[in-house]
């Protein structure tokens, strides 16, 4: 069952390609600078989008890191005292 799902996939996939090189080979020359303009504007709204959500992902990251150590040092520093008490 699987490998027949996986040929009607790729024989799909084959047919989609044929047919999108067809319609792009019939297309004008100005329908195909705005398919190109486009991609290309497409892209670029990807590659803005990539870099708002690394810039946020760095920005929660650096928050949860001095967050963390933060805490740590309020654990040490009460780990500290509560061995003062206990000594004195």
């Amino acid at each position: 069952m699987s490998r027949k799902r996986t040929g009607l996939l790729a024989l799909l996939g084959a047919a989609a390609g044929a047919f999108a090189f067809y319609k792009y080979k019939n297309m004008s020359q100005e329908e195909k600078q705005q398919l190109k303009d486009r991609v290309s504007d497409t892209g670029r709204k990807i590659k803005d989008k990539v870099g708002e959500v690394e810039n946020t992902l760095t920005d929660k990251y650096d928050q949860l890191k001095k967050k963390g150590k933060d805490e740590y040092d309020q654990l040490k520093n009460k780990g500290k005292d509560e061995l003062n008490d206990v000594t004195s």
